[in-house]
């Protein structure tokens, strides 16, 4: 909040914002002083996005003014005006070029230089820097391609700490990141309230509003309806003002049992693959089973290689008969399904048609008498009507995929598999980036999912939604499980010290 008698760095004053006759954000008045970290909350379509386009000149207020340090922002506010104003955005859809190395997109528009001159050496170094503060351990002139989805994801804040920002954006910019990264985060923003930086935080982890920021802004259908102090709310008082349910509505009831006609999910003995070496993994059909530990210990790993994507040796079994998976598509043919993590470049093809991302695994049976047969429009077009309902995606068969919000394209790439009937489902952070409503929907899908008796893995970087959803979870540290939680050891406690530790009690 700004102290009383100094402008505040940013000043919202009756911003509204109108598409022809439709509304998308009106009336909203907020201040945010200097050195201070402000949440924006609220559900997808609350109006955050707007105002933060707003803020970062990507788009003009239709009603009202936006002030920084008392000045009115002119007419014709630009992004690369407000980079030049010290206004740093740090997205969850990247902006990095794969095939640069990681200190060439971290000067990118901005390159130090000596005389007028750029030298490597100086790029290097202050880039190294950088990388050091956000925690990544990488040689400046690596190229981005080779980094995990995190490590990018980092990068690309520690590019906009290169601008030494008087206001940073953070917009889901934590949502590929684990516990441990979050916190090294949450560590440099401390830092930069120290000198006087204001931040901007959108995330839909709850726990993460309550680490790090001193007020929350509240939205909904593009109005301001709270401002709430830290010390004067909690998760459940949150969650109500944005939803008008608590916390405790947003996980369904456990209610396990597995289907006969499944048999018994997946049973993994002596899986090696990357840095993991002899892991042995239940699976039981009719449940939900979560891998859990701090980034890089071999989750991902584990996954890609039951879904074929990894060369790996070991034995597998799905339904109690061994199996070799050499390959998707010999992953599909035994019943499993994968969903990954960057739903953008592996999960859909967003600039394909919601239609066409749902036809796509089920071209079998759309075609199914010849490899050279026509695929059945008719069969086709009840294949995808069928999926958006059971699935309540908001789209048509035709919408442009990357038109949907974040928890739409993620309701597609769970759809595109339910034809298949897998038996087994893979699912690598599955709420990645989804405001809170939507993961409420995903949610009681996977246990609708495991009800009928399918067998669910997935990591996930979220404690909560560890605890929350799954039945059991094994800890992962340096490749191998540490612990197994269930029930009443399920705990956060639990969970976090053996992720941090690398110990634990009996494995099961």
């Amino acid at each position: 909040m700004a102290v009383e008698g100094e402008a505040p760095l940013i000043r919202l004053e009756g911003v509204g914002k109108t598409y022809g006759t439709i509304e998308v954000l009106r009336d909203v008045t907020v201040d945010i002083g200097a050195g201070e970290v402000v949440a924006l909350a609220g559900e997808n379509g609350a109006g955050k996005s707007t105002v933060l386009s707003i803020i970062t000149g990507l788009i003009a207020p239709t009603t009202g003014k936006v002030s920084l340090n008392g000045d009115i922002l002119p007419v014709g506010w630009t992004p690369a005006a407000a980079r030049e104003a010290g206004i740093a955005s740090v997205q969850q859809e990247l902006s990095l070029n794969p095939h640069q190395s990681i200190a060439e997109n971290i000067f990118m528009g901005a390159w130090p230089a000596r005389w007028g001159l750029v030298h490597g050496r100086d790029i290097d170094r202050r880039a190294a820097e950088l990388l050091s503060r956000v925690g990544v351990d990488r040689d400046p002139r690596t190229p981005v391609r080779r980094l995990a989805l995190a490590e990018r994801q980092l990068v690309e804040i520690a590019k906009a700490l290169a601008v030494r920002p008087r206001l940073l954006v953070l917009d889901e910019a934590t949502s590929s990141l684990d516990d441990g990264q979050v916190a090294r985060v949450f560590d440099v923003v401390r830092d930069l309230t120290g000198s006087g930086t204001s931040t901007i935080v959108v995330t839909h982890r709850m726990s993460e509003m309550f680490a790090i920021c001193d007020r929350f802004v509240i939205l909904k259908d593009g109005a301001l309806v709270d401002v709430r102090q830290r010390d004067e709310t909690d998760e459940d008082g949150l969650v109500t003002a944005m939803l008008g349910r608590t916390m405790s509505q947003l996980f369904p009831d456990r209610s396990g049992g597995s289907s006969p006609e499944r048999g018994g999910g997946m049973r993994v003995r002596g899986l090696d693959v990357g840095t993991v070496q002899g892991l042995d993994l239940e699976v039981p059909a009719g449940s939900i089973t979560g891998l859990g530990g701090l980034q890089g210990q071999g989750q991902r790993d584990v996954l890609r290689a039951l879904f074929g994507l990894k060369p790996h040796r070991g034995t597998i079994e799905v339904d109690g008969r061994k199996i070799a998976v050499g390959s998707p598509r010999a992953a599909i043919a035994h019943h499993i399904a994968y969903v990954p993590e960057d739903r953008k470049d592996e999960g859909v093809l967003v600039e394909q048609s919601v239609g066409r991302n749902l036809e796509l695994p089920n071209l079998r049976t759309l075609a199914p008498w010849t490899k050279l047969s026509t695929v059945s429009r008719r069969a086709a077009a009840e294949l995808t009507a069928s999926m958006i309902a059971a699935l309540q995606i908001k789209a048509t068969p035709g919408q442009i995929t990357r038109r949907l919000s974040g928890g739409n394209q993620q309701k597609v790439s769970l759809a595109k598999w339910l034809p298949t009937r897998p038996h087994v489902l893979l699912l690598a952070e599955p709420t990645r980036g989804i405001d809170i409503g939507t993961k409420r929907e995903i949610y009681r899908l996977l246990r609708e999912f495991a009800d009928s008796g399918m067998a669910i893995l997935l990591t996930s970087g979220d404690t909560l939604e560890l605890i929350g959803l799954c039945d059991r979870v094994h800890v992962m540290y340096e490749g191998r499980i540490v612990d197994s939680l269930s029930e009443e050891d399920l705990t956060e406690e639990r969970l976090v010290e053996a992720s941090v530790t690398g110990t634990g009690g009996v494995v099961a």
